[in-house]
């Protein structure tokens, strides 16, 4: 009971003590929450007042980050059109600088062509001028220094043009032909022509120069405007020489015309360079001799022989022993009336070994003409071998020989190759010809003794019967 009642007052004690506690808690609390929220009113307070100005400073600075970007799109889209119109300026600038190539190269192909066709002694007094007019300056290189030199070109061409109307006369010096010597006289150009005459001496047409010399020679400079070569005179036939000499020399005082040459001395070349017989049979070689022999043989045994085949007259009337022929035939009656009597079979002998007499004495030598047909080109081939053995050699001793050079020896290889069908081609015509009308007088020479021996043979009673001709056409 005592326990219990010390318990009880305990209790009550803690019950009591616990119920203060409380209390004081709540009390406590809601201080601390009212200094809290006070606190926090106070925060509050404080972040709206920082807060204004930071909200104005971020629209400051949001505005200024739209304008950079404004700013930065627009200096974008600046930049893109600039790089655009680059881009078109240099694709303007290129067509400019083929325009401008290809412009350059037109007046270069005119400048050439125009020079190319001048004489030689017009290119001689141009010279200097021409070679001034291309010349740029040695520290630029631009392709407008190069039109602005053609250009000048192509004004000192037009001046050249307009100082040609009505010819021009020039001074120079000119190669003479066989002997190649330099000669001074007085040129005349004309036109495409050019005329030269030396006082009291050689006087001419001078050659054209050829265009394709100077073509593969590439473009125009200086150096190469210096570069002429000396005028050549054609070897001119002596009438138009003397008109040439008179007009240029001034020895009449009459009107005198001019030869005009259409292909431009080509035919004078022509003409002049044609070789004679005996020049083009010296190119021949040695082996050109061998066929001369055949040649000349079968010319001297085709007339012989010919006059003596062609000379045989055959029978216009019937054969008969009493009557009187020529040639041949006339031998062949005699034999006949000599061999009277005698049986048929011996004198068909008689006549067929006059025949062949006969036919032995008109083809003697013709067979030579044969053998020349058919060696005269076999020779000519060796010639031309060995023409070509030589031309071969001079490409294997030199390096690069001149194609003239090489022509030439061609041309000489080939020469006798000519003769030899020359030779041979008349050869074989006369032989076939010869040789046909001497089987067809063979024919009517044996035809012309078959009819004797019938003659015979009736005045001697000896013509073959019918039973005889039968037994000996089957022991045949």
């Amino acid at each position: 009971m005592k326990r219990f009642a010390i318990s009880t007052v305990i209790l009550l004690a803690a019950n009591t003590t616990f119920s203060v506690n409380i209390t004081d808690v709540r009390i406590g609390a809601k201080r601390d929450l009212d200094g809290s929220l006070k606190r926090l009113a106070e925060q509050r307070q404080q972040v709206e007042k920082e807060k204004l100005p930071l909200v104005r400073e971020l629209n400051v600075l949001e505005r200024n980050a739209r304008q950079k970007r404004e700013e930065f799109d627009r200096r974008l889209r600046l930049r893109d059109n600039r790089d655009a119109g680059l881009i078109e300026l240099r694709k303007e600038v290129e067509e400019a600088e083929a325009d401008m190539g290809a412009n350059l190269g037109l007046l270069r192909d005119y400048v050439r062509s125009w020079r190319s066709g001048l004489p030689n002694p017009i290119k001689a007094e141009l010279a200097e001028p021409l070679a001034k007019a291309l010349t740029t300056p040695k520290s630029t290189s631009s392709a407008a220094e190069d039109i602005a030199a053609e250009i000048r070109v192509a004004r000192l061409s037009l001046k050249t043009l307009q100082a040609s109307f009505g010819g021009q006369i020039l001074e120079g010096e000119t190669i003479v032909p066989p002997e190649g010597e330099r000669k001074s006289g007085t040129f005349l150009s004309l036109g495409p022509l050019t005329f030269f005459a030396e006082a009291g001496g050689a006087s001419g047409i001078v050659e054209r120069p050829d265009r394709s010399d100077e073509s593969d020679e590439g473009d125009l400079t200086p150096a190469l405007a210096r570069n002429i070569p000396a005028a050549r005179l054609l070897s001119t036939p002596e009438a138009i020489a003397s008109v040439v000499q008179s007009a240029l020399t001034g020895n009449t005082e009459s009107d005198i015309i001019l030869p005009l040459d259409p292909t431009l001395g080509k035919a004078l070349v022509m003409e002049m360079g044609e070789p004679t017989l005996l020049e083009e049979l010296q190119k021949g070689g040695i082996w050109i001799y061998p066929i001369l022999l055949f040649a000349g043989l079968s010319v001297i045994i085709a007339f012989f022989k010919a006059i003596q085949i062609l000379w045989v007259r055959t029978p216009t009337r019937a054969a008969s022993i009493d009557g009187s022929f020529k040639g041949p035939f006339e031998q062949l009656r005699i034999a006949a009336k000599e061999s009277m009597g005698r049986k048929a079979e011996i004198l068909e002998e008689i006549l067929y070994e006059r025949i062949i007499d006969a036919q032995v004495r008109l083809e003697k030598a013709l067979p030579l003409i044969a053998v020349t047909a058919a060696t005269a080109p076999l020779l000519g081939l060796l010639g031309t071998v060995t023409g070509m053995i030589d031309v071969f050699r001079q490409i294997t001793n030199f390096a690069n020989p001149e194609s003239n050079e090489l022509a030439r020896g061609i041309s000489e290889a080939l020469v006798t190759t000519k003769f030899g069908l020359i030779t041979a081609i008349p050869s074989l015509i006369v032989h076939a010809l010869l040789s046909r009308r001497l089987q067809g007088l063979v024919a009517k020479m044996e035809t012309f003794a078959s009819r004797l021996v019938n003659l015979a043979a009736d005045e001697n009673g000896d013509r073959p019967t019918a039973d005889t001709i039968e037994e000996e056409t089957k022991s045949t």
